[in-house]
């Protein structure tokens, strides 16, 4: 049973090793005497096929890579579109603001006739006694006596006040002058610096409207270099803008914060007991001391009726209480940081803190005293000596609204006197002339 299916199996391969030489199919039909030969072919028109793919697959990558250098050439030339805008703003706005200084110049170029009216009205304040009199025919003794037509402006009180504004207007003018002109030759050597930087962007774009990457990118560090001088401002990309947000997302400007104690309140310990007593040094020092430094056992002091700084008694301690001289000092000191401080004596009143309230709207500084606690005289001469000296250091040893107007009342006395003098001598002159 066994033979018989072994010389089966025999026969079978015979008969078909026989059918495959005589009856090859078509695949093998031109090389069937190679058949090694025929699987090698096989494999290497594989490996071609696989190559072509590949040579394919590359013909697709440089075609992406094209693109990309299509996107990068429109990035550029967007860029190169956005700096050129921005220069040409600068350019627009350096413009105005060289028109606005040219005049601020020819403005200033009116000095002299601004001093000549000025003088003209002082020399001839003796015929303006009456403030009433407001048209006078008078002599420019600066044009060898020509009698002139002089108008003054009626929205001055009188000719010494106008004389007073326009000097001061002629020191404005002065000072104005040489401001104006540093700052015509800085804006001129901005502009010439950002011309020079249009013309080389202009020169950086081919007629293809294709840049010039490298000359580009110069223009850019050198604009860069001279923002200082210039007030260039690069354009702001889209991510700039986003990074900027996000930093601040409110958008919203800071509130400055309120003065500390060093730099707006004045500390003087007091000799007798050794409390502290903190005095305003201005408005913002003020509202600190009454609402934000005062606590429920601290002595709040004010001249009564008239402007002056706010005083406060820190009573913090059980070991340091305040005397009655410290009440006193602080009251000398109340009144002498007030516009009383000329006077013997100013009555100060003294309140406790919870009883000082910020009217709604109000300004820095003010308060109002809704229970006095008493009211104490204050010495203005009776401070220590340094601080008087301090006081006198700053020029602040009498009011302002005072010594403007002994300032301007001595002025015009002044002013009077040397034209009756300078009339005198031109008369005398004449008379000796005539008697020649």
């Amino acid at each position: 049973m066994r033979s018989s299916s072994f010389h089966t199996l025999v026969l079978w391969f015979y008969w078909a090793s026989l059918a495959t030489a005589f009856v090859a199919p078509p695949f093998f039909t031109n090389h069937h005497r190679l058949p090694a030969r025929n699987i090698v072919r096989l494999f290497w028109e594989e490996e071609i096929d696989d190559r072509l793919d590949m040579n394919n697959m590359n013909g697709e990558v440089d075609n992406t890579a094209g693109d990309t250098d299509d996107s990068n050439r429109s990035i550029l030339f967007l860029d190169y579109q956005r700096w050129t805008a921005s220069v040409q703003t600068t350019i627009q706005n350096l413009e105005k603001k060289r028109v606005s200084l040219q005049s601020e110049l020819e403005k200033a170029e009116s000095l002299e006739a601004t001093v000549a009216r000025a003088q003209l009205i002082t020399n001839n304040l003796y015929l303006f006694s009456s403030p009433s009199i407001k048209k006078m025919t008078v002599q420019d003794w600066e044009n060898d006596g020509q009698e002139v037509e002089l108008i003054l402006n009626p929205s001055y009180e009188s000719a010494a006040a106008e004389a007073d504004a326009l000097f001061q207007q002629a020191r404005k003018l002065k000072r104005g002058s040489a401001v104006v002109q540093a700052l015509l030759q800085e804006t001129a050597c901005a502009q010439e610096i950002l011309q020079d930087a249009q013309m080389d962007l202009a020169s950086a774009l081919s007629d293809n409207d294709e840049v010039n990457e490298n000359m580009f990118m110069l223009v850019q560090d050198r604009l860069l270099r001279s923002s200082k001088t210039t007030n260039f401002s690069p354009p702001q990309t889209d991510d700039s803008n986003s990074q900027r947000q996000t930093r601040n997302p409110s958008n919203k400007m800071r509130k400055p914060e309120m003065g500390t104690p060093a730099s707006n309140v004045r500390k003087i310990i007091s000799p007798y007991s050794g409390c502290t007593i903190l005095v305003g040094r201005n408005r913002r020092g003020n509202e600190y001391l009454s609402f934000k430094e005062a606590r429920q056992n601290d002595v709040w002091l004010h001249a009564r009726g008239t402007p002056g700084a706010h005083v406060l008694i820190l009573q913090r301690s059980p070991q340091i209480v305040a005397t009655d001289e410290c009440w006193q000092l602080a009251a000398n000191l109340a009144a002498f940081y007030s516009d009383g401080r000329a006077d013997t004596r100013v009555d100060i009143m003294a309140a406790e803190p919870k009883h000082i309230l910020k009217p709604a709207g109000s300004p820095l500084g003010t308060v109002k005293i809704r229970q006095e606690l008493k009211v104490i005289t204050g010495f203005p001469e009776d401070v220590p000596s340094e601080l008087k000296e301090a006081r006198d250091a700053s020029g602040q040893a009498t009011s302002y609204r005072r010594t403007d107007k002994a300032k301007l009342k001595k002025r015009n006395k002044d002013s009077i006197e040397k034209a009756k003098q300078r009339q005198k001598e031109r008369r005398k002159k004449k008379k000796e002339e005539q008697t020649i």
